[in-house]
């Protein structure tokens, strides 16, 4: 069946793998949009730090099982699915993972969530998240960047890579826009569920987009920023000391594209 004995996880990698990973949905009526992405990024990060995956079909049952153990069949709610790691053979570092069984699978059903109302002011911190393209629970690196971010009088942190690239937020990825295109930043980060989404949308809607490499001092040529995760679109007002003018329009088109993405049904 594929499935390896003994997957090694070596250094961060290894760390990562301990904790687990995950995705958090949108459920509005018993659908989610972009549904197949949240199941294939359960199912690819399961293959690459486990060797095995529950599949989709099992992941499906499980979510189906909790939201109707929570009477929320049919209703709105935030679902955050878990894949926990496979028993390790012995305690320590080092030791190989027993891939002969499916990895746990834990299902979170929590109140719906929406993006913050107001905008963000945002702090640069340095340092990306260990293995970035995959959205696992080893979240102490980006939950300190939030925390001393608040601390100094900031809504949340945006990181960035070691060469001063912008890659993502703490949670959220990340989009500017320039005036005349889309900018995505180009450096590791997650491919979240919402940004594929949006580019898709752009690309359908003819909306020039690019990924560019984007630092601190390119902050200057761009007119506004918005955070993107399940919850949807937050604008950015701020970051560091750099304040966006803004672009009411290029905000409207954004939410219009990401409202008009289909609801599948779960």
């Amino acid at each position: 069946d594929g499935r390896a004995r003994g997957h090694a996880l070596p250094g961060s990698r290894e760390a990562v793998g301990r904790a687990g990973h995950f995705t958090t949905m949108q459920v509005r009526g018993g659908a989610v949009q972009g549904l197949e992405l949240h199941l294939a990024r359960l199912v690819e990060a399961s293959g690459q730090l486990y060797g095995a995956s529950p599949g989709t079909t099992l992941l499906r049952r499980h979510i189906r099982e909790a939201l109707a153990d929570g009477g929320q069949t049919a209703g709105d709610c935030t679902v955050r699915v878990r894949i926990l790691p496979p028993f390790p053979e012995g305690p320590g570092d080092g030791k190989a993972w027993i891939s002969d069984e499916q990895p746990p699978v834990a299902v979170d059903i929590e109140p719906p969530r929406r993006p913050p109302a107001a905008p963000l002011r945002l702090r640069t911190h340095p340092g990306l998240r260990a293995l970035p393209s995959v959205k696992h629970l080893a979240l102490g690196f980006q939950l300190q960047a939030r925390t001393q971010a608040r601390a100094a009088g900031f809504d949340d942190a945006v990181l960035l890579a070691p060469d001063g690239r912008i890659s993502e937020g703490t949670f959220w990825n990340i989009v500017f826009w320039d005036g005349q295109a889309f900018a995505w930043p180009d450096a590791p980060a997650l491919v979240g569920v919402t940004l594929q989404l949006l580019r898709g949308a752009l690309e359908h809607a003819r909306i020039r987009q690019a990924r560019r490499v984007l630092t601190v001092d390119s902050l200057a040529g761009l007119v506004a920023g918005f955070a993107l995760n399940s919850t949807g679109i937050a604008v950015i007002d701020a970051i560091d000391d750099h304040r966006f003018p803004g672009d009411p329009d290029a905000e409207r088109r954004m939410r219009e594209l990401l409202a008009g993405v289909p609801w599948d049904p779960l």
